[in-house]
């Protein structure tokens, strides 16, 4: 049996001393797997069973759904889009019957933890991963974990990583889904030939693709053929349509009729046999199954389908005709060439059965590290039926989301960056109907985002009692189980401890204070454990202690909003922490606990400034004073506008605060640096009214609606537009 917690044995007595079943937690606890005849042991390494029980969980705070009708009753199912920590979320996952062992395909692209540097938009630097070794292997194994627990008995997921890596996390994925697990390792030309490379030139990245069970679900696709191939072998014609002449005999010898010479002809010779392709029987009226292969073949030469070879000893040839589903099943080698006449088959189905490394232009959101949606678009329908429901965990520029949205799959996406958030949000209120984000504009289904480890207090307390106090339990990480001491009525158990989650919805004013705990101390009448925890609002207790002592019970409070009291955890607290730069937005993040929204203070000045030689001039933005703080019980300081992470503006926001903001652009802390603390936007591109949004490096956002009157100047008329246009 493993080695088990203090506060781990104190809850399985609790239940047992209850006379109730063990959580289905415990089953990885008390019974771990048993370990594979190989290991991949490096440093930091946690057992599967710890990794379940010991990481973090958050509640998910909803903060808006898209496209739901007015006055339409709320959906069973919205899809979600979750602002988060990805094993925190996953991890709160597992409560949701909705979700656990429902996910039919997972999809993730991790950072690759190379070190090494992409080109990406405006010839910057598309990111630099900053985990490497051990450090990301583990990383990584603790969310194919979660993912492994989440997935449907007859899922499969894909992880696409780079040749540095993948050995590794092959190994890993052996680990924790079994060997046997493994499908393919897909090879996926992702770039052009170059002279970069000191060896060969590296033009592949690398998709692995397990699934724990051989009945997965799986869809053999084609390709269309080349031009030139048809255009050699597609060459004849009869009533029937176009054709191509194809073998009539298989490998291996065989006695009987299908051994027999025909035709002055002998398969045996050359150690084949005659095989009948079995579509030619749909051409035939006649059920000639159940013949003799020598009278079948017969009648398929008088039928006009066999060719009889065009001089002695020749070989009989059969016709092969030209269909709809005529192609090539695809391989594990996806390499793309350019469409030009000659090269492929005419095909609508061309663009998406042959993956191009390039993001065409109409799906493009500039996004570092974006992958087409055709790429998405095979493994989709590859690996998942309509219906289905998709994860991804690293969702980054949303390309998974928007392919499953098209294709008529459910989808969960998963991000810890607010850049990564907002790139999806835009991309799902704008969709078209074909892959490459080309068509008829289309629009999805409701989707719902969601704050998990950073929350917006106030909303949470205007909850009604029951959502507050349920978000409470899980925000702590509480076995919801009311149940009542000495007449007192407790929400719950936080280990073997009972748990009271303060009822300030119910007496407006009261305060938590020493008094009331010793009252509920006498009124518990000695029946306390050791511990006893309180759940409360900052702003209800009036004390600064974490606990106060009674006899031989100490009473934890739990503040809301406050971050983790480090012994509730056997890790110190780690928020989510955003990019200041291009090159970091896909650092990994491991955060551990929750925070709450917390606004930066703003010293800003808008003006308008022309320089010489500027035909237009500039709208600017100066930043004077930039500070944030996060909520923790050990306040850091930081210099002015150290915080700063990234400005995001739409252009042409239409609200009045309440509106959808739509993502124009992006200005990330060290350009602003460079540039003496300065965003400047062409006053050309300045609609009515534009939304900025000051974004910390901790998530938090700050919002401002400013119209060109606020930069000191005019709007340009639609003469001027057009002049800059041109």
């Amino acid at each position: 049996m493993a080695k088990l917690t203090r506060e781990q044995l104190a809850e399985i007595k609790s239940y047992l001393d209850q006379g109730k079943d063990l959580p289905d937690d415990y089953r990885h606890v008390l019974f771990p797997p048993q370990k594979a005849e190989y290991d991949l042991v490096y440093r930091g390494k946690e057992r599967f069973e710890d990794i379940l029980a010991n990481s973090w969980s958050v509640p998910l705070q909803p903060i808006r759904t898209f496209n739901l009708r007015a006055g339409s009753p709320s959906p069973s199912w919205t899809n979600r889009l979750i602002f988060g920590d990805n094993l925190q979320v996953m991890k709160r996952l597992l409560d949701d019957p909705q979700v656990k062992g429902q996910v039919k395909l997972v999809y993730i692209d991790p950072p690759f933890a190379t070190r090494r540097e992409f080109q990406g938009a405006q010839e910057q630097r598309a990111y630099q991963d900053k985990v490497a070794g051990a450090e990301f292997v583990e990383f990584l194994r603790k969310r194919l974990v979660m993912i492994r627990e989440l997935l449907h008995p007859h899922g499969s997921i894909y992880v696409h990583l780079d040749q540095k890596k993948a050995h590794y996390l092959r190994v890993i994925l052996d680990e924790v889904l079994d060997e046997g697990s493994f499908r393919n390792e897909i090879i996926w030309r992702n770039t052009n030939a170059h002279s970069k490379a000191e060896t060969f030139g590296q033009i592949h990245q690398n998709i692995l693709l397990y699934a724990p069970r051989s009945t997965f679900t799986f869809r053999k696709t084609k390709r269309p053929r080349f031009k030139e191939y048809e255009a050699q072998h597609y060459k004849h014609t009869d009533e029937r349509g176009v054709y191509r002449l194809s073998d009539l005999t298989a490998d291996g010898i065989r006695s009987g009729d299908s051994g027999k010479d025909w035709l002055g002809y002998s398969p045996t010779a050359i150690g084949r046999h005659w095989s009948i392709p079995g579509y030619v029987y749909d051409l035939v009226d006649k059920d000639i199954a159940s013949l003799p292969v020598i009278e079948r073949l017969n009648y398929l030469k008088k039928a006009g389908i066999i060719v009889p070879p065009d001089k002695p000893g020749g070989q009989p040839q059969v016709k092969r005709y030209k269909t709809d589903d005529d192609g090539i099943f695809l391989q594990d080698i996806w390499a793309y060439q350019p469409y030009t006449d000659g090269i492929y088959a005419d095909s609508d189905e061309c663009i998406d059965q042959d993956v191009s490394w390039a993001i065409a232009k109409d799906e493009r959101t500039e996004y570092p590290t974006q992958k087409p949606e055709g790429l998405l678009a095979r493994i989709i329908r590859s690996s998942s039926d309509e219906g289905d429901l998709v994860l991804d965990a690293f969702a980054g520029s949303g390309t998974t989301l928007a392919v499953a949205e098209k294709l008529g799959r459910r989808w969960v996406g998963i991000d810890c960056g607010k850049l990564s958030i907002y790139t999806i949000q835009k991309r799902l209120l704008n969709l078209r109907a074909k892959i490459g984000n080309e068509g008829n504009p289309c629009k999805a289904k409701p989707f719902t985002l969601y704050n998990a480890g950073l929350y917006d207090f106030d909303r949470i307390r205007e909850l009604p009692w029951e959502d507050y106090r349920l978000f409470a339990v899980q925000l702590f990480q509480i076995r919801d189980e009311p149940h009542a001491v000495s007449g007192i009525e407790l929400d719950g158990y936080k280990g073997a401890s009972d748990v009271l989650v303060f009822r300030f919805h119910d007496r407006k004013g009261v305060q938590l204070d020493t008094e009331f705990i010793s009252e509920l101390h006498r009124h518990l009448g000695g029946k306390s454990r050791k511990e006893f925890f309180i759940v409360a609002p900052a702003a209800c207790v009036t004390f600064l202690e974490d606990y106060i002592d009674h006899d031989n019970t100490r009473y934890y409070v739990l503040r809301i909003p406050y971050s983790i009291i480090d012994e509730l955890h056997d890790r110190p607290f780690h928020e989510i922490v955003q990019p200041v730069d291009e090159t970091h937005v896909n650092d990994t993040v491991d955060a551990v606990g929750f925070d709450f929204i917390q606004l930066p203070t703003l010293q800003a000045k808008y003006s308008f400034s022309k320089g010489r030689g500027d035909l237009f001039g500039w709208a600017t933005i100066k930043i004077n004073r930039f500070e944030s703080e996060a909520m923790t019980k050990a306040p850091r300081t930081f210099k002015n506008r150290e915080t700063l992470s990234m400005v995001m503006v739409d252009f042409n926001y239409q609200g009045n605060g309440e509106g959808v903001f739509d993502l124009d652009a992006v200005f990330y802390r060290d350009q602003i640096e460079k540039d003496d603390w300065e965003v400047r936007i062409s006053p050309q591109l300045l609609g009515a009214k534009a939304m900025i949004i000051y974004i910390d490096i901790f998530g938090n956002e700050l919002r401002e609606i400013k119209t060109p009157a606020d930069f000191g100047m005019k709007k340009a008329s639609g003469a001027e537009r057009e002049s800059a246009g041109k």
